[in-house]
């Protein structure tokens, strides 16, 4: 019995311990670099050069909050990862929870999947 309770234990901090690493690497400013999608005609491609590429930012904060410039609006709300760290769901936007699964995350570098879209996001510097 001992055993079991010990292995519970040890798997909630490592399952803890996991989902505090993910929260600090999102933390940080983020801005939009790349579209991953290869079927995008060339009017989209067009929007997405012209207001999305180099213009769309996330500021993703410490304490559950974020921020995001778009086509001159701001929006803000809260931020939180689900159950099992594999989606950032952002609560606040007009139309409900938002859910973007992440594809890719590493120190710099922040993929995700945003409706049919998929996006390369690079940390920016101060």
């Amino acid at each position: 019995m001992k055993k079991k309770i010990l292995f519970a234990l040890l798997f909630l901090f490592v399952a803890i311990n996991i989902n505090a690493q993910k929260t600090d690497l999102i933390v940080g400013k983020w801005i939009f670099k790349e579209a991953f999608n290869k079927d995008i005609d060339e009017e989209g491609l067009a929007f997405m050069k012209a207001e999305v590429i180099d213009k769309w930012k996330f500021v993703f904060n410490s304490n559950g909050k974020f921020e995001t410039y778009m086509m001159g609006e701001e929006a803000t709300g809260k931020w939180k990862l689900n159950s099992d760290s594999s989606s950032i769901i952002l609560l606040g936007i007009e139309g409900g929870p938002t859910e973007m699964k992440i594809l890719k995350l590493s120190e710099n570098e922040l993929a995700l999947k945003l409706g049919l879209g998929e996006f390369l996001l690079k940390r920016m510097k101060g």
